[in-house]
This record gives C-alpha cells, sequence and structure tokens, in this order.
C-alpha cells in the first residue's frame, strides 16, 4: 500500500509538471470537465480525497498486473490519459 501512495504521489507530480507548460503557453485546461470526474458528491468543488480518488482509479486500470506499480509503457499511457481529462 506504501508502495501504491508513493507511485500515485510520483504520477501526480508529474503529471502536475507536464501541464504547467500547457498552463503557462496559454493552452486551454478543460477544468469543468476534470471537476466533472472528480466531483462525486457534486457540491461544485474538488476535494483532495476526490482528486486522489479519480487517480487511484485511473491508475489500477492501467496496473493490468495488479501489482500495484507501472512500467513505462503503462506510465505514460496512464500519464497520457490523466493529461487527457485535464485538457
Amino acid at each position: 500500500m506504501r508502495n501504491l501512495r508513493k507511485s500515485l504521489a510520483l504520477a501526480a507530480a508529474c503529471a502536475t509538471m507536464m501541464a504547467a507548460p500547457a498552463v503557462f503557453a496559454g493552452d486551454d485546461i478543460d477544468v469543468n470537465h476534470f471537476q466533472k470526474m472528480c466531483d462525486t458528491n457534486k457540491d461544485g468543488m474538488v476535494s483532495k480525497a476526490e482528486a486522489m480518488k479519480m487517480i487511484e482509479k485511473m491508475f489500477d486500470k492501467h496496473d493490468t498486473g495488479k501489482k500495484g506499480m507501472l512500467d513505462k509503457a503503462q506510465l505514460e499511457k496512464f500519464l497520457k490519459e490523466l493529461m487527457k481529462s485535464s485538457g
């Protein structure tokens, strides 16, 4: 479980770093789409728990061997899906 949390934190950090150039370049990020995906209680806000739950679900989708880890190819697909969902 500890490794899963580390992997998710690393993946989230990587996705954030990859998204930063797009934000500063003036590209539009579809915040509404990301919010709809995460906001499970429909209060109009995304909590850390809601965001992490969505990221964990996406991670698990790409962890086809159910090892709690992604290899490079799986990580690439995971990050592409994560970036696609946020903009």
